[in-house]
């Protein structure tokens, strides 16, 4: 009677510990939604791609709602590492392998190229990369290797208070080096637009004389009606952020929102508040037909609008999206067609 017992008892023990491990394993293959979390967020996170957790989820669309719960697909069920993974040395002087967290215009970044250039000289068609894919990163097979480990040096201007263009640079990182205003900046070297090219003479304090005499882009794209907004250069401006990562509240070239990447690129040129989505809604006026510069409105997740672009021609728009950051979509894609709700042009 008493082995009996201690074999019932031993069964429940090693029964309990057997469910328990299975509890585990199940619990540590799903995740709860969280405030601020994307798709593009979570497979970063749990090292996996965006169609991955949309396949593996059954999801039609990017939405993902607060208390939601998502499985990780393949072996991706143990916690996140929360160490930084530093980024490895390419394997020549001319390719790099991606890394974890890694995006085209990280990389461009680093090496010191536009994420333009990068698709074409990888033939990409979409700004979607994976770990360990390995990239050119220069369009020479030299064996010079990128000085990613030295800190960059710090831009200095000339005796005449003017300084020279170098490859990556852009008039707010000029502009912040030089404890200046990107508009006192264009001001001071009657720039137009805030276009600027390799080893153009800048003047970079008010009191330059001599300087090289600065090439002005042309900008026969008309501005808006109200004169404030150039379109080229708004344009031109906000392809300059594709492959720049999607951040919940972002304003900066470090992460965008929907909403704040047109309030970053619009601020370029004239002096704005930061509105949501709605907000932007509100403030601009209808139009029938968009034209370039225009911006673009959809209802993606609740009532009303909630993400919006800028209106590029040619049924294109460009938006900072939650599962692709900054990039180039068609309004008539499938997604984005039934969730269009028109066009308006902002004027404040």
């Amino acid at each position: 009677m008493k082995k009996r017992q201690l074999a019932l008892s031993l069964g429940a023990i090693v029964g309990g510990t057997f469910l328990y491990q299975a509890s585990a394993e199940a619990s540590a293959s799903t995740v709860q939604v969280k405030a601020g979390d994307t798709l593009w967020s979570l497979s970063t996170k749990y090292h996996t791609t965006v169609e991955a957790l949309k396949s593996v989820n059954k999801l039609s669309s990017n939405t993902i709602h607060i208390g939601q719960t998502l499985s990780i697909p393949s072996a991706s069920t143990s916690q996140p590492s929360n160490k930084e993974e530093k980024p490895s040395a390419p394997a020549t002087g001319s390719t790099y392998k991606v890394q974890s967290g890694d995006t085209l215009w990280k990389v461009a970044t680093r090496f010191n190229m536009s994420v333009e250039e990068l698709k074409r000289l990888n033939a990409l068609s979409s700004n979607i990369i994976y770990i360990n894919q390995t990239l050119k990163v220069n369009g020479s097979n030299s064996a010079s290797t990128p000085t990613t480990s030295k800190p960059a040096e710090t831009p200095s201007k000339d005796a005449n208070g003017t300084y020279k263009v170098q490859r990556g640079d852009s008039l707010s990182k000029i502009a912040s080096t030089f404890h200046m205003r990107v508009s006192e900046l264009k001001q001071i070297n009657g720039l137009t637009s805030n276009t600027i090219y390799v080893n153009q003479q800048l003047k970079v304090s008010k009191s330059s004389q001599t300087t090289t005499p600065t090439t002005k882009p042309s900008t026969s794209t008309p501005s808006t009606s109200n004169g404030t907004l150039n379109v080229s250069q708004m344009i031109s401006d906000a392809k300059r952020y594709i492959g720049v990562p999607y951040k919940w509240g972002g304003t900066t070239p470090s992460g965008f929102d929907c909403s704040g990447f047109i309030y970053y690129v619009t601020k370029q040129q004239i002096s704005t508040t930061r509105y949501t989505t709605a907000g932007y809604w509100s403030v601009s006026t209808p139009v029938s037909n968009p034209q370039p510069g225009d911006l673009v409105f959809f209802n993606t997740y609740s009532s009303g609008p909630t993400h919006m672009g800028i209106y590029l021609g040619n049924r294109q728009f460009i938006h900072a999206g939650s599962s692709t950051g900054v990039t180039i979509a068609s309004l008539d894609n499938s997604y984005w067609s039934k969730r269009y709700l028109g066009a308006k042009r902002f004027s404040k």
